[in-house]
């Protein structure tokens, strides 16, 4: 009597178990036959297949995101020199990116400014300059920007005058950090990249 009573208690639970299964074999048998439905239609060899539409943007990232165009590096005399492996800017398809400028001087390779931030960020400014005229690009064509500062409390005095220099309709995106060193012992360095 024990044995039946612990039966039919455990009856419910196999039945769940059952349909569960059913279910889940039915659910797989389906996904089989429509992936099959889908791989062997037939293809008229005198039509081809429909082209799927596709966005405009799905489009653009297509193009400019995976474009084929080989890096080009740009280089100008105007500008430091690179003090490693490195290029003053590469440019893909449109896309320019700036290498960091800091305040060196082209011609004597020095830092300008002797610890002042002020002349240090106009020397950069003059510096990320002459790298985007190189490409045929100007201020107005920078969409991004990285300011890189040994010390924060210089922030208002170096953001006046990035202001002056990025005076067009649309100022490029910016982030700005501190940093515990810099090359050459600069106190700014910047990077961009332009969209030409």
């Amino acid at each position: 009597r024990e044995q039946s009573r612990y039966r039919s208690a455990d009856m419910p639970f196999a039945t769940t178990r059952i349909a569960v299964a059913i279910a889940t074999a039915t659910l797989l048998l389906l996904l089989h036959i429509a992936t099959l439905s889908l791989a062997f239609q037939p293809v008229s060899p005198l039509r081809p297949p429909a082209p799927r539409s596709v966005s405009p943007l799905l489009q653009r990232i297509t193009t400019v995101g995976m474009s084929a165009a080989a890096p080009k590096a740009v280089e100008t005399k105007d500008a430091p020199a690179p003090v490693g492996p490195y290029n003053q800017a590469v440019l893909v398809g449109n896309t320019l990116y700036v290498s960091g400028q800091v305040a060196l001087d082209p011609k004597s390779g020095e830092m300008v400014g002797s610890g002042d931030v002020e002349a240090e960020t106009r020397q950069v400014l003059k510096n990320l300059d002459a790298v985007l005229k190189e490409a045929g690009a100007t201020a107005d064509n920078v969409v991004r920007t990285t300011v890189f500062l040994a010390d924060l409390a210089d922030f208002a005095k170096v953001n006046a005058l990035y202001a002056e220099y990025f005076d067009g309709p649309v100022s490029p995106a910016r982030a700005c950090v501190q940093v515990a060193a810099l090359p050459k012992g600069a106190r700014v360095e910047i990077d961009c990249i332009a969209a030409l």
